[in-house]
């Protein structure tokens, strides 16, 4: 018997090449001594090649690593693709969990609602209970950037509603790799809805501050107009109006087309600080005219667009009061007393009217019973007026006015 050195097999004693591995047999050094009784190890067949301890571990760590990395994609394909994204929004929508459901919107620019304005609006509009509901992918045209989804559920006592919303792909990656979705708010939101308030005042649309850069390009000189992108609801606005009192109130984009404030109450300050500036006007139009002095000294009671149009005005009192030789009657000096003041705002305009007395001291030209000469007298009477005043950014100033005339002969 012939025992081959290589494999270690047991071959008869004609054979020339192992019946196991193949390996040609030796003629003599292959035969097994007839008193050896314990047969080789037997080896590993050629082309199998032996495993150490250390490739064994790391085969098994490779093995580990690639279901790891196959578990991964599954979990992040499943996590992020848009019908998840569309289960996990409406899931939020029915247990009025509005942090996860703000989370997965997709705001326009524009958009004021920040996530506490937005839970807000979203207690006052969504009340009813959800009892069941089914979320599915619509049937119709299919996009890279988009998907379609319709969720249907029941409102005890009231039935069964359907809701359709978008979900649209985002720029952004998620862990690098995979797509971002977010549900569409388009459908959700109003956009360039118009917030109008007195020119120079500071208003807040659900507690935030409208900037500069909401504002419309079309304004109005009493105006201020702010458009901005809401949520379609209810929502609160607040403005402060100088020299008024701070303005509360609700507006609801699927009822009210604009969201106006238009009648603010003035403050009381603000009403003694308008008197004040009437007085002014009219105190200061006649005092100026009376001493001749140019238009420059009474314009800068006017708005920019309004001083133009009150010189003409101003420059016929000053020529009825002017005092020159040969006049019959002259104006020396008037006073005016006793101011009882109205307002009314609206649309941004103030709109002012007072009522006063004034007494005025003058001279005429006499003569008869064979004298002449010049007398001194008083006379004394009432006055009406009214005006408006818009805010200019610093302070109120005179928009529109009416001057009363006085007589004295």
């Amino acid at each position: 018997m012939r025992i081959c050195h290589e494999c270690g097999a047991k071959n008869s004693d004609g054979a020339r090449f192992c019946q196991h591995c193949g390996r040609k047999l030796d003629t003599d050094g292959d035969r097994m001594p007839a008193e050896q009784t314990a047969p080789r190890r037997k080896s590993a067949p050629q082309g199998i090649g032996r495993l150490s301890l250390l490739q064994m571990i790391a085969l098994g760590e490779a093995v580990c690593l690639a279901v790891v990395i196959a578990a991964f994609f599954v979990i992040g394909f499943t996590k992020y693709n848009p019908r998840t994204v569309a289960e996990k929004y409406f899931s939020a929508y029915v247990s009025k969990d509005w942090s996860a459901m703000y989370d997965l919107l997709e705001f326009p620019e524009g958009n004021i609602m920040q996530e506490e304005q937005f839970s807000d609006v979203m207690d006052r509009t969504r009340t009813s209970d959800i009892t069941s509901y089914t979320v599915k992918e619509t049937d119709g045209e299919r996009s890279d950037i988009s998907r379609n989804f319709e969720a249907e559920y029941s409102v005890p006592g009231q039935g069964t509603f359907k809701l359709r919303f978008t979900a649209v792909r985002q720029s952004s990656k998620a862990l690098f790799l995979f797509d971002v979705w977010k549900i569409s708010a388009a459908g959700m939101i109003t956009d360039d809805y118009p917030v109008v308030v007195p020119a120079g005042a500071k208003a807040a649309v659900d507690g935030v501050e409208l900037a500069e850069k909401y504002k419309a390009e079309d304004q109005e000189e009493e105006t201020d107009t702010y458009r901005i992108s809401v949520f379609n609801g209810v929502h609160s606005i607040e403005a402060a109006v100088p020299w008024c009192e701070v303005y509360e109130g609700e507006f609801d984009t699927s009822s009210d087309s604009s969201a106006a404030v238009t009648e603010p109450t003035l403050s009381e300050n603000g009403e003694k600080a308008l008197q004040a500036k009437m007085e002014e006007a009219l105190e200061k139009f006649y005092t100026s005219a009376v001493s001749g002095e140019d238009y420059s000294e009474v314009s800068g009671l006017f708005t920019g667009s309004a001083a133009p149009e009150y010189k003409a005005v101003y420059d016929d009192l000053k020529e009825s009061l002017a005092s020159e030789s040969g006049d019959y009657y002259t104006m020396n000096q008037i006073i005016f007393d006793n101011f009882r003041c109205t307002f009314n705002v609206e649309s941004g305009l103030i709109t002012g009217e007072m009522e006063c007395e004034y007494t005025m001291d003058y001279t005429y030209e006499y003569s008869g019973f064979g004298s002449s000469g010049r007398q001194s007298e008083t006379s004394k009477g009432s006055a009406y007026m009214r005006a408006s005043f818009l805010y200019d950014g610093t302070t109120y100033k005179i928009q529109e006015i009416s001057i009363p005339t006085v007589w004295w002969y």
